[in-house]
């Protein structure tokens, strides 16, 4: 990928003995209280905040890690293009969680591979997002291409049930395809 930041390439499946031992021990804490917040339970929650900063830029930060990046619209809509657009941004968050979730599985299954590559386009109508009647200008479709490698044999069918629980049990694909309810607060000062 173009433009990658500097990162340590390691083949994904070395950190799967200590990620199985992680990922049951949670398993057994989320399955003991089901209703107890994270980091000991299951039930999170994820805060972010976001301020305009001028010609279509933001900047971004999470209230739980501190941790800020730029959202920048696409020069064609008037933005300065300088940094990932918001949907990129929410496509890529879904492949991240979807990458994690299929590690969590495939270290939990002992299933191992070496490399993880996925890629995802959506397909939308934009005409909602400056014009009131249009029709919605959510994702219609998103299609996910997963390119798995592997130095042993694979085991394609248990590939494939990773495949499909990670797609089930992904809180990113899950929440870009179940509807969620959503509200809005206006305060003007």
């Amino acid at each position: 990928m173009a433009n990658e930041p500097h990162v340590k390439q390691v083949s994904v499946c070395a950190c799967f003995p200590a990620l199985k031992k992680v990922t049951l021990d949670r398993e057994a804490r989320y399955a003991e209280d089901p209703d107890s917040p994270a980091p000991h339970g299951p039930q999170s929650t994820v805060e972010v905040a976001v301020r305009s900063v001028g010609e279509l830029n933001e900047v971004a930060r999470s209230l739980k890690s501190g941790n800020t990046w730029v959202i920048s619209e696409p020069a064609h809509v008037g933005g300065l293009a300088d940094a990932p657009t918001p949907l990129e941004y929410l496509l890529s968050g879904m492949l991240g969680c979807f990458a994690a979730v299929f590690a969590f599985y495939a270290a939990k299954w002992d299933i191992k591979y070496d490399t993880f590559e996925a890629s995802a386009r959506a397909e939308l109508d934009v005409r909602g997002h400056m014009m009131e009647d249009a029709p919605p200008s959510g994702f219609r479709t998103v299609t996910i291409d997963i390119d798995i490698g592997v130095s042993e044999q694979s085991d394609q069918d248990a590939l494939n049930r990773v495949l499909e629980a990670s797609m089930h049990g992904c809180p990113g694909i899950s929440t870009l395809r179940d509807p969620v309810h959503l509200e809005a607060n206006l305060n003007v000062r």
